[in-house]
């Protein structure tokens, strides 16, 4: 079954010492090794490069996303379709962040219904599972 990966699994595995660095690293090491079927958007792309834009480390950013785009084959787009599913996931869901809505209404607009991910808001909208590494 394809799952959608969130950009925050990558982050922290990327990251410095913390508690959820170890098991996402061990999570995209499965990626590598073809066991686990996992696909993303461009949004988390963009995440990727707004982060490391802001540290002003861009040099590591397009390390790090140039990775991701080798890790992951599936890149889907967001689209006026998602943009619009997203306005209405963040009306209904305010727990929700706008770019996670967007990953969301991606997710939904494709009949994705599985998601790794560390945020926990996942869980309110339905339809949608969430799984930590």
């Amino acid at each position: 079954m394809r799952t959608f990966l969130d950009i925050n699994i990558v982050m922290y595995a990327a990251g410095e010492a913390h508690p959820h660095k170890e098991p996402s690293a061990h999570f995209l090491r499965r990626v590598a090794h073809g066991e686990l079927d996992v696909l993303t958007d461009s949004e988390a792309l963009q995440e990727i490069l707004y982060r490391y834009w802001r540290l002003k480390r861009m040099a590591q950013g397009a390390v790090l996303m140039a990775e991701v785009v080798r890790l992951v084959p599936t890149i889907l787009p967001v689209d006026k379709a998602d943009a619009l599913l997203a306005s209405t996931l963040l009306t209904q869901h305010a727990q929700i962040e706008p770019r996670d809505a967007i990953h969301a209404a991606v997710m939904l607009n494709h009949s994705l219904t599985e998601i790794y991910s560390y945020d926990t808001h996942f869980d309110a909208i339905p339809g949608l599972k969430r799984r930590q590494p």
